[in-house]
């Protein structure tokens, strides 16, 4: 298992090396000797570990940094304040392998250069962009797009992007637009009347992984049952031709915090939902699984 606070992870398998790729919150850093030389683990943009055998991790540091610089949409620069990290504040990074030339696409959300709150108690919107990997390794590096590629800042950002390519290989990537972000208080900023809508949007994706196809569909919004947003989403198709689209609901760190599922036999809906959670707090000893 890897010890740390390894956020939001996503990975991926090639040729016996199972990659890990997380939200940066220099949580590595406190995992340095005292006496080793320090490398800087909370400086990467996206934290990256790597095991041969999905048991037993190592978590890298800032010299293997998947995403070494960032779009120049992004907020730039470090903290001036110690554990100095990215003002990027990377979250939810997710790859995928492109079918033109098998190099690979980073999807990551940041902070917007010169975003501006929605209000005083309200953070920097994210956006999310897209990295592309300069050869045919995972761990990169990649090279980001200047310009985002989802960016709905009036609906409160956009986070959470994940690859999906589908059986006859067309690409699209799924993400959720942060509404929470411009909440009017409560749990996670959105439990307080007015609800501002959370949705998770399925956008198509052109071969090259980086360039839209069309505008993105709606396939899913937060309801009473699921507190004060929906997130995290993530597509698979089974052998029968069933779509799983995963997600979280509740709040973060929140006993509510969970992941749910809801089906289809498109790719873009419509997603009826699983009549219950697949995992809560208590399912297999876990806390806030979502």
């Amino acid at each position: 298992a890897l010890d740390a606070n390894f956020a939001d992870p996503s990975i991926w398998y090639k040729n016996g090396t199972w990659y890990a790729f997380a939200t940066n919150n220099a949580a590595g850093i406190l995992q340095q000797s005292n006496t080793s030389a320090a490398y800087e683990y909370g400086a990467s943009n996206v934290q990256l570990a790597t095991s041969p055998d999905f048991v037993n991790w190592t978590l890298l540091d800032a010299r293997s940094d998947p995403l070494p610089v960032v779009g120049d949409w992004v907020t730039q620069g470090l903290t001036s304040s110690f554990p100095r990290i990215p003002r990027a504040n990377v979250w939810a990074p997710a790859i995928i392998q492109r079918p033109t030339d098998n190099k690979y696409v980073l999807y990551y959300s940041a902070n917007m250069n010169n975003g501006t709150p929605a209000g005083w108690n309200h953070p920097i919107p994210h956006c999310i962009g897209a990295a592309v990997s300069r050869g045919q390794d995972p761990a990169g590096p990649y090279d980001p797009l200047d310009d985002p590629l989802a960016c709905p800042i009036l609906q409160g950002g956009a986070i959470d992007a994940a690859g999906f390519q589908n059986t006859n290989g067309t690409l699209y990537v799924v993400y959720k637009v942060d509404g929470n972000n411009i909440g009017n208080g409560g749990l996670c900023g959105n439990t307080v009347n007015p609800i501002v809508p959370t949705p998770l949007m399925l956008q198509k994706m052109r071969s090259d992984g980086v360039t839209t196809d069309g505008n993105p569909v709606q396939i899913l919004d937060r309801i009473a049952a699921d507190g004060p947003l929906v997130e995290a989403p993530a597509l698979v198709r089974s052998s029968e031709g069933i779509y799983f689209l995963f997600y979280s609901s509740g709040c973060t760190r929140s006993p509510s915090y969970d992941v749910k599922y809801a089906t289809a036999t498109h790719v873009n809906g419509p997603y009826v939902r699983a009549s219950s959670p697949l995992l809560r707090t208590g399912s297999w000893g876990l806390s806030a699984p979502g």
